[in-house]
């Protein structure tokens, strides 16, 4: 088959190509399950970390947070980012200040940050790494902040024979925290670094810290005739503000600028934490009692569970930023449990193992193409909130996913005032249904903040995110779904309406359609995209007036869809009640996207493309190379394809009640399709356009290598004939205006009017 061809004008973002196209050529940047018509932000270069001075080995970190791997003479591990608070309050209170950017993900820890070049995020470990060389032991620490090299400090502790009752406990420099067992103590600053006897307290020997400003990194290199390594170790690193000497720990900040008791421990961050040890819900820890058991008590008492009875006690236990078990282990001062194992034979024979494959609930990473900055934006209603180059996103792997087969992707978008985790933390159940039980892999992105509204920054988040994923799991493309609560709601309006030829079906919970096309209705664009539509009756955030609304839209453009009206008595008990099963259900598992439909009605304006960014629709189905002439109005498409014959249909609306096991009863009113006869196959092409500059037709995809077309353009617009013979000639009436090149493209010049084309 020839190669099948990808279109650029200087007029429009065309960088996709229709589905049936995308089997053989896609574009550059295109790597696979990344549907046809990603947004150019997909398809963006994927930015690389600069590795620092001084790390001579690879850098092969795992991008899954809480997990570590070996790497060709190295230990390379992966903290979380955004996950600096210290230690929490005795009775587990979550107040900090920093998360107020998201209200409804608040951290459980209690630090906060001086004003000045913190930025909200000065102690905040990204990447740990320990290597062997023939003459040197390397000790490294990434932040994900370092806007001023002189906020941090780091203390590495070293078991040097893994046996806790031999050795120190007290972790020097004033850290404030023990660890039973600890020989040595690395205490690294931007100033310097010095080895001390953790049993004596007595410096070893000092050494330069090599600080990489670009990496982000400190790195020190200790002679191995000064400390010998060999046998196994137990490591542990923490990070906290350095003193104004650079040799200790400064006590920390709490809400209100109050400083820490003198006590407690000066620990912002420590690493060495596993996945299994930071849980979406975190039932543990001594200050967390009180919560875990309401929590537990109220989800699952009959009915109360329900009614979303245990939400206030969610926000204690859910673990937002993935820092619950690290703020009710700091409160103790023991930090024993997060530690890690060094087999420097395994080092020293180079030994590499395999990114760690998490199943069931994790946090990944990717390095953003955008240059935002650094640090946190703790202003409420920030927007973005967190800058730096390091964007981090939640996933959920089915217990049946190996890696050699492609799965289905599930988009769960967070709400607005919540955070990534909003459904690991808040909805368990609903992570259950839409990921587990559907054998489909599912992703939450960021989207820099809570306040996005999955547009611009935040929308450019969502695409580098299922770059990201594209990257790391087999994805099937052609069966995606999208869905998402309250704000998430949106965004799963705004996406799909906006590029429906990418998903199977959407799920809007109590989020209605403000997708940025202010007064424009794009219900038609979902005439292959069946919707869920879910809200409250009482819903005051999101008002079932306008969710019915929205379902009349549906109903009479003669779209598939489903309205469950749901009788929870407020949006945000609706959030946390976690009983959403029955919309679920009404995904009909992963269903497939319908590659190339024999009709295209296609509207779009010029809120939903930023070139800057890389967002916009790039082709749907088997048209391409979408432009606007004016951006002061919208832009519309009709294509009926005559190759690709669509039978007619009607709506068939029925309306019931169902009862849940996991919610109150709700109403649902269903329309569905009622068909007509099918009609003849003809090679007949009939297009209408308004206010379009440009369109490609991918005559392959199109069934349509010759045939005629009607075509209606209400102004000047270039037509392009995708993937022809090369040669074959273009006529209007009998007059030749165009002909294929070797690239198999032919380019008709159009003029307001009807024209009447054949090749």
């Amino acid at each position: 088959m020839r190669t099948r061809l990808l279109l650029c004008t200087a007029a429009a973002l065309t960088l996709g190509v229709s589905s049936a196209a995308a089997a053989t050529t896609h574009a550059k940047g295109w790597i696979p399950g990344l549907p046809a018509g990603a947004a150019q932000a997909a398809l963006a270069p994927t930015p690389t970390l600069p590795k620092p001075s001084g790390w001579p080995f690879r850098d092969a970190f795992s991008p899954t947070s809480g997990t570590g791997r070996l790497v060709d003479g190295a230990l390379e591990w992966t903290d979380w980012v955004y996950d600096d608070y210290g230690a929490s309050s005795p009775l587990g209170a979550p107040i900090n200040t920093i998360t107020l950017t998201d209200p409804f993900a608040p951290a459980q820890g209690d630090y906060v940050y001086p004003t000045g070049s913190a930025d909200n995020d000065g102690a905040d470990i990204f990447l740990a790494g320990v290597g062997e060389t023939k003459t040197d032991s390397i000790w490294r620490v990434d932040w994900n902040t370092l806007a001023n090299a002189n906020v941090p400090i780091a203390e590495w502790t070293f078991d040097t024979d893994n046996d806790p009752a031999t050795g120190g406990s007290r972790w020097p420099a004033g850290a404030n925290v023990t660890t039973p067992g600890i020989k040595l103590a690395l205490v690294v600053s931007a100033k310097g670094a010095e080895l001390i006897n953790a049993v004596t307290d007595r410096t070893v020997a000092k050494f330069k810290t090599k600080v990489d400003s670009s990496s982000r990194s400190f790195i020190v290199a200790i002679p191995r005739k000064v400390m010998p390594v060999g046998g196994t170790w137990r490591i542990q690193l923490g990070a906290g503000l350095a003193n104004a000497s650079g040799t200790g720990f400064a006590v920390p900040k709490l809400v209100g600028g109050l400083s820490a008791p003198s006590g407690v421990s000066r620990l912002y961050n420590i690493t060495f934490r596993t996945v299994a040890q930071e849980p979406p819900v975190y039932l543990g820890g001594q200050s967390d009692d009180l919560e875990s058991a309401l929590y537990t008590l109220l989800q699952d008492t009959p009915g109360v569970g329900a009614l979303g009875g245990a939400g206030a006690a969610a926000l204690v236990t859910g673990n937002f930023w993935s820092e619950d078990d690290q703020a009710n282990t700091l409160s103790t001062g023991n930090v024993s449990k997060f530690s890690q194992l060094v087999r420097w034979s395994a080092l020293a024979a180079h030994k590499t193992t395999p990114a760690p494959l998490v199943h069931g609930y994790s946090d990944r990473w990717y390095v953003s193409s955008l240059k935002l900055g650094q640090g946190v934006d703790d202003t409420v209603m920030a927007n973005p909130a967190f800058l730096g180059r390091i964007q981090p996103y939640a996933v959920y792997v089915p217990s049946s996913y190996t890696g050699h087969s492609k799965l289905p992707l599930t988009w769960i978008l967070h709400s607005l005032d919540v955070n990534y985790n909003q459904y690991g933390a808040l909805d368990p159940r609903l992570l259950q249904e839409e990921c587990q039980d559907r054998d489909s892999i599912c992703a939450s992105p960021e989207g820099f903040g809570a306040d996005g509204d999955w547009s611009g920054d935040a929308e450019h988040d969502f695409w580098q995110t299922w770059r990201s994923l594209a990257r790391g799991f087999k994805l099937d493309p052609t069966r995606t779904v999208i869905s998402g609560y309250s704000m998430g709601g949106i965004g799963t309006f705004l996406l799909g309406l906006t590029y429906p030829s990418d998903f199977g079906e959407a799920m809007p919970l109590d989020g209605l359609d403000d997708s940025d096309c202010s007064g424009v209705n794009r219900t038609t664009n979902a005439e292959w995209l069946p919707y869920v539509i879910s809200n409250a009756v009482a819903d005051e955030e999101s008002p079932w007036t306008d969710a019915e609304g929205e379902a009349a839209d549906f109903q009479n453009a003669s779209q598939r869809y489903e309205f469950f009206t749901t009788t929870l008595p407020e949006h945000n008990v609706t959030a946390v009640a976690d009983g959403f099963s029955t919309q679920v259900n009404a995904l009909h598992g992963a269903p497939a996207i319908d590659a190339d439909p024999g009709q295209v009605n296609y509207t779009w304006c010029a809120a939903v493309v930023n070139k800057r960014l890389g967002l916009g629709p790039t082709s749907v189905y088997w048209l391409s190379g979408l432009s606007q002439r004016s951006a002061s109005a919208s832009s519309s498409v009709v294509a009926a394809d005559g190759a690709i014959p669509e039978a007619p249909h009607s709506e068939n609306r029925e309306i019931g009640t169902v009862t849940p096991s996991d919610a109150p009863p709700m109403a649902v009113i269903a329309g569905s399709w009622k068909l007509g006869a099918l009609p003849a196959v003809s090679d007949h092409l009939k297009l209408t356009l308004k206010n379009a500059a440009s369109l490609t037709v991918n005559a392959t995809a199109a069934k349509l290598l010759s045939g005629t077309a009607t075509v209606s353009s209400d102004g000047a617009c270039v037509l392009r004939l995708a993937d022809l013979e090369p040669g074959t000639a273009v006529f209007i009436g009998s007059n030749r205006v165009a002909v294929a090149g070797s690239n198999g493209i032919a380019v008709i010049k159009l003029t307001s009017g009807t024209r009447s084309l054949s090749w």
